[in-house]
């Protein structure tokens, strides 16, 4: 388990440090205190369900809100106690790791999340003028 742990921080630690390079991207609790398998995000002017099904069709699982709330639209009630406003819970991106993971895996993920919030942005009806 300790090997196992090892990797998926390693592997968490990548996902996080490059999805963070995306402008308005923000990290959703502590940057390493944390579970090795999860990263959890928030994404400026964008509708965590609708990055959902863009990485779906790229064919990379993930979730929106907490796990506590994956089964309802409204906003997380873990997110919003943490802090984050409506708007910002509802551009929330969990990624979760596997023992199975591979860096391969996480690069790919790499180049899929950033261009499917870049096409996001493109036409949502968010404005660059919201502010957090």
């Amino acid at each position: 388990m300790a090997s196992d742990a090892k990797n998926q921080t390693a592997l968490r630690d990548k996902l996080i440090n490059e999805l963070l390079k995306i402008e308005d991207a923000h990290l959703t609790g502590h940057s390493t205190e944390r579970l090795p398998n999860n990263a959890s995000f928030w994404f400026a002017y964008i509708e965590g369900e609708s990055l959902l099904l863009q990485l779906d069709i790229n064919g990379v699982s993930a979730s929106t809100g907490s796990a506590c709330s994956s089964e309802s639209l409204e906003a997380s009630h873990v997110l919003l106690a943490i802090g984050l406003k409506p708007e910002e819970a509802h551009g929330s991106l969990r990624l979760s790791l596997g023992k199975y993971t591979t860096n391969e895996d996480v690069n790919y993920a790499l180049e899929v999340v950033p261009k499917a919030v870049e096409r996001l942005r493109k036409i949502s009806p968010f404005k660059k003028g919201w502010k957090q």
